[in-house]
């Protein structure tokens, strides 16, 4: 009930209905809302944060809702047992990030948009942006400021989004002060692509 699903909509009058996921037809819960529900929004942003995670780690966790809201306790390891501080606090961020962009979908479409689902392209840019703005502010937290330590070792920011950047093979070794370094997801045009023109292909290229 904390998390208004479920139930707690059974009481509310005139909102009954929001007791079931209007696009599964079952109790909505929070397990329901983060990793079962079929309407478009989690498992594009899940499937979007293993794409992205796979480039830092070969390995992506199965995901349940003990872990999702556990993030913060599970150490990523390397093949000797050691834990790498960097790909444990990524995995952080894109689960707590990927978490709080689905709870949001899942209350836009529900409340906003009469259960109207976001397209995939606006899915896919939100969880983008999202996951550089949060790489934007470790890079602010990195650096000191007025005779104060940086709130964030400039070390582990780097560790934390190494093998994730764009052109990552381009940058400097220490790339906190480089303009316009984003996360290696890029953007999706909303409209459709344009189809090719039938006929003669194109030369190889």
């Amino acid at each position: 009930d904390a998390h208004r699903l479920g139930s707690y909509w059974s009481h509310v009058p005139e909102c009954e209905d929001r007791a079931v996921c209007a696009h599964c037809g079952v109790p909505e819960d929070l397990e329901h809302v983060l990793i079962r529900c079929a309407r478009p929004g989690q498992a594009e942003v899940w499937a979007m944060a293993e794409s992205l995670w796979l480039k830092k780690h070969p390995v992506w966790p199965a995901l349940s809702l003990g872990g999702i809201l556990g993030c913060g306790l599970i150490p990523v390891r390397d093949e000797e047992g050691r834990v790498l501080q960097g790909a444990s606090r990524l995995y952080r961020i894109l689960i707590s990030e990927s978490l709080f962009l689905i709870w949001k979908i899942r209350n836009e479409s529900t409340i906003q948009r009469d259960g109207s689902p976001l397209s995939s392209p606006e899915i896919h840019n939100r969880w983008n942006f999202a996951i550089n703005q949060r790489h934007r502010l470790d890079i602010l937290l990195s650096r000191a400021r007025n005779g104060q330590r940086a709130k964030v070792s400039p070390g582990l920011v780097l560790h934390t989004w190494s093998s994730v950047l764009r052109d990552e093979d381009s940058l400097p070794n220490n790339w906190l002060d480089s303009p316009r370094v984003l996360v290696g997801i890029e953007r999706r045009d909303p409209s459709p692509p344009s189809p090719r023109p039938s006929g003669r292909l194109g030369r190889n290229r």
